[in-house]
């Protein structure tokens, strides 16, 4: 099924670019890393402990079907890992999840001045993963690590409503997103003592954050 929808992307990837006109495309990439760690002090004594990172990066292309609509796809894939212990023998072990999203959208252009776009978007993503999670194996093998692998799907529709565009020049523009209104669906599937076990997750959230999230976007 993975493997289905991978190639159903690039046959429509491939279709759009051998008919779309110059002028009416654009790409964008979005790339970002995220690391962490912590100190704990107990009285005069500083330990470092492990945190972890975050890395993710999308690219989208888009065709324009009329001055201010375009319609696109984009593919995303994110991963995590985060610090859980240590083992008496000094073994670090951590939790790590990964997911890849196939992203189509709409976005609406609204032009406020010569070089700064107003530009909301419409979009559906489809992800699948899997999150790693390592443990030791108590009582008996409390240095042996053990790894239990977890099935992650996701189905996502919502908005971006604060989404902007700043031209550079005719060619490239810096992108900004700030906040995202949608209703998700998260999957997880395992198989414990040789049953699968399965869980569901539906939720509608407002991520009113005040970080936001830039872009680049080149024009073809």
């Amino acid at each position: 099924m993975k493997k289905n929808l991978i190639i159903l992307v690039a046959v429509l990837l491939t279709s759009t670019f051998a008919f779309a006109q110059s002028g009416n495309m654009f790409v964008t990439g979005h790339l970002g890393f995220n690391t962490y760690s912590k100190t704990n002090t107990v009285g005069s004594t500083s330990t470092d402990v492990p945190g972890g990172n975050s890395f993710d990066i999308m690219a989208e292309f888009h065709y324009k079907l009329t001055k201010n609509i375009a319609v696109g796809l984009g593919l995303d894939y994110e991963s995590s890992t985060s610090y859980v212990s240590t083992t008496p023998n000094g073994t670090d072990y951590f939790d790590s999840e990964s997911m890849f999203s196939i992203v189509p959208s709409v976005i609406y252009g609204i032009k406020i001045t010569d070089n700064f776009k107003y530009i909301p978007r419409l979009y559906v993503a489809i992800g699948f993963g899997s999150r790693d999670e390592e443990q030791p194996d108590l009582p008996l093998n409390p240095n042996t690590i053990e790894t239990f692998t977890t099935d992650l799907s996701s189905f996502s529709i919502g908005v971006k409503p604060l989404s902007f565009e700043y031209g550079i020049n005719n060619r490239f523009a810096i992108t900004m997103s700030f906040g995202d209104l949608y209703y998700r669906t998260y999957t997880e599937k395992a198989t414990v003592a040789n049953t699968e076990v399965k869980s569901t997750d539906k939720a509608f959230n407002l991520d009113a954050n005040y970080g936001a999230s830039f872009g680049i976007r080149i024009y073809l």
